[in-house]
């Protein structure tokens, strides 16, 4: 495989991505329309893109293959540490169903290169298409039998299109070696299959099919009744704050103090804020955290207000939370829309939990 080159998917740039502002631009075409309309590089980045966030689990690494003629594969899928335990996906963008000219003479590359040695036999071979395959085609591809007979039959049809050195006529140890196959391993990924898997993981569908903000189901987290580990660090600080007072003595005696209803107030919007966070944490786009952005965002808002001297925590705490109420998303957010009162509140106390707000600060 001396003439391929092997680039890990995870390392291969994404180029044809939407910007945020074309992600959350509004009146979306639907799924295959705006697959359909996609150019050949596009939907091959798309592809390879799919192989590693969709199929992953499924395979030990993927690889988009490159070099002198890519011998019929556009990725190889290793299912172990061996290159030549593997699943092969070719992807056609054209503007019709793929027929049995496009997809025999690929079948023969495969064959030929692997029957010299130059790719392995993969253990499966996927097509990817917009609009999947011709029914003619289709009903052939899916018959392993007859799909065998008819390269065998065409071969020499294709010899000239297998490589561009010279012609590649059936021999009679190449038909011996094809009729050791079995051509089962020939298949094909259909358009819905393809666009489910990509539903199902918003992080790479909203790069290339945009945001329907009608799609993003928040669900409401009621706060718990008992204090939870998770929360642990910013009802410490809290406690700090109210026990400069020297009215508590502990979380126990918060319930029965004037200070009841803050610390409800505080509980309900950490978890308000934690529901902003598994939005964010489902729908952010590729390797972003736009709640984490937010998080930094809110730091540096409030950060001459928290800098400020307070004669107690308690001051500090709620002059910080009346300036976290100003703070305007920025519009590019796919959350944005979903960042009220309670989301700018809740998420002082994440930063608080996470000792970037602590209310009381040490004399020392």
């Amino acid at each position: 495989m001396s003439t391929l080159t092997f680039t890990p998917i995870e390392n291969v740039g994404q180029v044809h991505t939407l910007n945020n502002e074309q992600m959350l631009a509004p009146n979306k075409q639907p799924d295959k329309s705006i697959l359909y309309a996609m150019d050949e590089d596009t939907y091959e980045e798309l592809v390879a893109s799919w192989a590693y966030s969709c199929l992953k689990g499924r395979y030990v690494e993927c690889y988009r293959i490159g070099g002198a003629g890519d011998h019929g594969i556009d990725i190889l899928a290793c299912r172990s540490e061996s290159r030549d335990d593997c699943d092969i996906y070719q992807c056609k963008h054209y503007n019709a169903p793929v027929t049995a000219s496009t997809i025999l003479p690929e079948i023969c590359k495969i064959l030929y290169f692997a029957f010299i040695g130059t790719i392995p036999v993969p253990k499966k071979y996927f097509v990817l298409a917009p609009k999947g395959l011709n029914a003619n085609f289709m009903d052939l591809y899916i018959k392993p039998d007859k799909l065998k007979a008819k390269v065998l039959e065409t071969w020499d049809n294709y010899a000239d299109r297998i490589t561009q050195k010279k012609k590649i006529l059936l021999s009679d140890e190449l038909r011996t070696f094809i009729d050791g196959i079995d051509f089962s391993k020939f298949s094909c990924v259909s358009p819905d299959k393809f666009l489910e898997d990509l539903r199902d993981n918003k992080h790479l569908y909203h790069q290339y099919f945009g945001v329907r903000l009608s799609d993003i189901v928040r669900v409401k987290m009621d706060v718990p009744k008992e204090v939870e580990q998770s929360e642990s660090t910013y009802v410490s600080h809290l406690l700090d704050a109210y026990s400069e007072s020297g009215e508590i003595d502990g979380l126990q005696s918060v319930a029965n103090s004037r200070f009841s209803d803050h610390f409800t107030r505080a509980r309900k919007t950490f978890w308000i804020a934690e529901s902003l966070r598994k939005i964010s944490e489902d729908n952010s786009p590729g390797e972003t955290d736009e709640f984490a952005d937010f998080m930094e965002d809110m730091e540096l808002h409030v950060a001459d207000v928290y800098e400020e001297d307070y004669s107690s925590g308690l001051e500090r705490n709620k002059d910080v939370i009346a300036e976290a109420k100003k703070y305007i998303p920025k519009a590019s957010y796919i959350i944005s829309g979903q960042i009220g009162a309670g989301e700018k509140i809740g998420v002082c106390y994440h930063l608080s939990n996470n000792n970037k707000l602590i209310w009381v600060k040490s004399k020392s």
